[in-house]
């Protein structure tokens, strides 16, 4: 029976860092919206406005564009090497091509749908207080999430809509980085790693996989020229802070550089 493992990823760029905290927050989104309680919608409530909070500090819809054509531009370029599966990779540019489409077809700015309603806006300025959202502060959230729960969940997803529609295509591009590396066998010796960036290659992503079982994780440090990797292991308790492993550790590597 093949062993588990933990796969721990280190964006090497701000474009990557925004498209994973998406990716997390939609996941959270996800698992709450299945959940019939008034809690979870809560929560759902929650992360939908902690979407929006994210996509306002950019126009992360040009720069999904911005990667979409440049993993298009790399992949046409492969079209004529006599090793490449030419009907896979036909493929992949066609979900690109689908992607791109999608993208241009989004009006106006992200996360501008929701600022016209009081509704949501409200429990923005409140959920910043700690406990500012009791029903006596919020009687409104009270009254929603006291109505049925297929009524709370539509008003979810119609709130998230666009970044749901987002969601789907970094779901694409974090697919074909991820897939674009290959499991390299490297030692952190004493439990430290470090390795040097070819900074002709467009890093993306480090992927560190871990057997489940062993007791560690790795803390990294990446720039734009190297990176480093320390193998902590938490003591009995976790109040207290880990220590460095003082020993090698292997594991698998993987520099995502489409």
């Amino acid at each position: 029976m093949a062993s588990r493992t933990f796969i721990f990823e280190q964006p090497l760029n701000e474009r990557i860092r925004i498209f994973l905290r998406i990716e997390a927050l939609v996941y959270r989104l996800n698992f709450f919206t299945q959940q019939n309680n008034d809690h979870a919608s809560y929560q759902a409530l929650l992360t939908v406005l902690e979407l929006t909070a994210l996509l306002e500090r950019g126009d992360i819809k040009q720069e999904t564009i911005k990667e979409l054509e440049r993993q298009q531009k790399v992949l046409k370029a492969l079209i004529s090497h006599q090793s490449v599966d030419k009907s896979r990779l036909e493929l992949t540019l066609s979900k690109i091509k689908h992607a791109l489409s999608n993208m241009h077809t989004m009006d106006g700015k992200l996360g501008e749908h929701l600022k016209k309603i009081d509704f949501l806006l409200a429990v923005k300025q409140r959920a910043s207080i700690p406990g500012g959202s009791c029903d006596f502060d919020l009687p409104q959230l009270r009254f929603w999430l006291n109505l049925p729960f297929e009524s709370r969940i539509a008003d979810i997803k119609r709130w998230a809509a666009p970044y749901y529609l987002l969601y789907d295509v970094i779901e694409l591009v974090l697919k074909l980085i991820r897939d674009s590396a290959f499991a390299e066998n490297v030692t952190a010796v004493n439990g430290f790693f470090q390795q040097s960036l070819d900074t002709t290659l467009a890093n993306q992503m480090l992927r560190i996989e871990l057997d489940c079982n062993s007791q560690i994780y790795p803390e990294i440090s990446a720039g734009k020229h190297r990176y480093s990797i320390r193998f902590l292991q938490p003591q009995q308790s976790i109040d207290q802070l880990p220590g460095q492993i003082k020993q090698d550790i292997h594991f698998k590597l993987f520099l995502c550089a489409l």
